[in-house]
């Protein structure tokens, strides 16, 4: 019932797609990596944390400030002291995840983790409450960008208090936590086969979608478009840019050095120092966020196999900055990752959304980062060297490749959500097999991390890689129009609760890409 979410930290994993630097390695997967000891040196980091019970006594003042008359500022004050609790402890949850992410087989430090994780969770409901409480008051002015009308019959019903509010929030948070943890233990469970493995994420699955209501979960990532929308869509993806990644493969096998791409990648001690050589090329504005990100030390570069293998950047909304965690293990991932993640560490200097009051749009989020690796193929002939032109066609064969997997996640998500109820798990596979069709081979069920720890998060993959592909016309002949279309979706807000895909596109001068006719005409560009 809780209308404000959190998603502040995007654990995005294993994807069908090259490109997501967001992104798991797969399971299984043989690289020299796997062969390295952990190297990387966990940050010592500074960081308060919150005790519920000081939450618990502001919200009691804030409720008998309320009652006074010609009390506005003390209640502002009120308000302001709660909302820094939930950007406090959100920067400690972000913290911890990092320390976590470097020594993965912690159990005490995933402990810790969780307990921040559930810390604030927990917050929220309880800000929700207390502001609910206030909508109702002679103060409810005060209150009115901090709540909404279901939101406030929901936390002010009869017999509603914040003992109970709490309670509720915590039971929700540990029945989630308990079903990604049942996931992940199957997942990485190498006494199963890969059949083994997909029945019974199978089956844990149909508990998240339990919990999932199909009416109203696009609602979640703040999207102004429905599941009906994608589903009208995804038989263009599948006719138009289905084949057209097909076609950038071959083509990307053909260049004589498409092999070293894998072989022998171009890689740097720091991707990040190489790339803030090309920013003061881009605009003032980016070399600034590159200085700030490596002067301030505002990223993490992971290696080894005692570390997450996923790519992430999270805000810390108590400083209005951001961190990123890249995996790193030598191959052409490592440039793409950091590329792909300074985008969204760009964008978050436009954005000073409250954590209580983030709601993430990721469609607008990923275009910020797939724009910003766009943007930089322009350099590639300086940074790749003779293997440019491979990583040219490698970087729009992925892009494509996200439209299409993102395209048919989206569909099966919401076709298994619409009859959960009715589904066995075998049914559920069949189902995935049936809408993946020949990738479901390479890409077995219990890979498809995103559907567990973010329910309809994967379509945004796939919306937002059509949108930044908007702009490959203008970064192949005309860059400096490609910059300004850039830097205004990167000014965009992602997290703000008025953010919205098409409207955002619109105002930026993007197409409005949820269309056949669109699609078809991407579709040409990309062969060009």
């Amino acid at each position: 019932m809780r209308k404000y979410k959190f998603l502040t930290i995007i654990v995005a994993a294993s994807l069908p797609v090259s490109l997501c630097s967001c992104s798991l390695e797969n399971f299984g997967y043989d690289s020299e990596s796997s062969e390295v000891e952990n190297t990387s040196e966990t940050p010592v980091y500074s960081y308060d944390t919150v005790d519920i019970a000081d939450v618990n006594e502001d919200i009691r003042k804030l409720l008998e400030d309320i009652k006074t008359s010609d009390n506005e500022k003390a209640v502002q004050d009120d308000i302001d002291v709660l909302l820094k609790y939930a950007d406090t402890a959100s920067d400690a949850m972000t913290y911890k995840c990092i320390e976590s992410y470097l020594d993965w087989d912690n159990y005490d430090l995933e402990s810790e983790y969780e307990e921040l994780s559930e810390t604030f969770y927990v917050i929220g409901d309880a800000l929700s409450y207390a502001f609910a409480k206030g909508s109702k008051s002679q103060y409810s002015e005060l209150f009115k960008e901090l709540t909404d009308d279901e939101a406030a019959e929901y936390y002010t019903q009869r017999g509603m208090n914040l003992s109970r509010v709490e309670g509720y929030a915590s039971v929700d948070y540990n029945v989630n936590d308990e079903n990604v943890d049942s996931y992940f233990d199957v997942a990485y469970d190498d006494s199963l086969s890969d059949d083994e493995k997909n029945l019974k994420c199978a089956e844990i699955y149909l508990e998240v979608l339990s919990n999932i209501d199909p009416e109203s979960y696009y609602e979640y990532y703040n999207r102004d478009y429905t599941p009906e929308d994608i589903l009208k869509l995804s038989d263009k993806v599948d006719e138009k840019i289905k084949p057209v990644v097909s076609e950038l493969y071959d083509r990307f096998e053909e260049n004589k050095y498409s092999d070293d791409v894998f072989d022998s990648p171009v890689v740097f001690d720091d991707p990040f120092e190489k790339m803030k050589e090309y920013t003061s090329r881009l605009s003032s504005g980016i070399k600034k966020s590159a200085d700030r990100l490596i002067n301030e030390e505002l990223y993490t570069i992971a290696e080894g196999d005692n570390c997450y293998t996923g790519s992430f950047t999270t805000d810390l909304p108590t400083d209005n900055t951001a961190l990123i965690y890249i995996y790193t293990d030598g191959s052409y991932y490592d440039m793409s990752s950091a590329i792909h993640e300074f985008g969204h560490f760009h964008a978050s200097f436009s954005d000073d959304t409250n954590a209580y009051l983030t709601e993430t749009n990721l469609d607008v989020a990923e275009i910020q980062s797939q724009g910003m690796e766009l943007m930089f193929m322009q350099f590639y002939d300086e940074i790749y060297g003779k293997q440019s032109e491979a990583m040219k066609l490698k970087l729009l064969c992925d892009l494509a490749d996200a439209v299409v997997s993102g395209f048919q996640v989206g569909e099966f998500e919401y076709r298994a959500l619409e009859k959960a109820e009715e589904l066995t798990p075998e049914e559920v596979l069949e189902l995935y097999d049936e809408v993946m069709g020949d990738d479901a081979e390479g890409y077995p069920f219990y890979y498809m991390t995103h559907i567990f720890e973010a329910p309809g998060y994967y379509i945004s993959y796939g919306v937002s890689a059509l949108a930044a592909l908007d702009m490959l016309d203008e970064v192949r002949s005309d860059p400096a129009a490609a910059l300004e279309k850039y830097e205004k979706i990167a000014a965009v807000p992602a997290n703000s609760k008025d953010c919205g895909f098409r409207d955002s596109l619109k105002e930026c001068g993007f197409s409005d890409v949820l269309t056949e006719e669109y699609i078809d005409e991407l579709a040409e560009e990309l062969l060009k």
